[in-house]
């Protein structure tokens, strides 16, 4: 995935997530399942130092919070990532 391509996501999943009603609520959380999916042609934690580089550069480190359920493996590489390049 490209650095663009990750950026839209990520704005993309934050818009939803910031629009608290129950509809974005369902889609943020069915397109996190989508995209946390290593099956899916749009998975984002096929390169964590990008997702990484995109966090840091939007400043929602948050995010990694999120991103836990749905794979605790790659959160915990995430936070090593953001921390190694701060």
């Amino acid at each position: 995935m490209q650095e663009y391509q990750m950026e839209n996501l990520i704005r993309t999943l934050i818009r939803h997530l910031k629009n608290r009603d129950e509809l974005n609520e369902n889609i943020f959380y069915e397109y996190m399942r989508h995209v946390c999916n290593a099956e899916s042609p749009y998975y984002m934690l096929g390169d964590l130092e990008l997702l990484a580089k995109v966090l840091k550069k939007y400043e929602i480190l948050n995010f990694i919070d999120l991103i836990e359920p749905f794979d605790k493996h790659a959160a915990m590489q995430l936070d090593i990532l953001v921390m190694e390049h701060e």
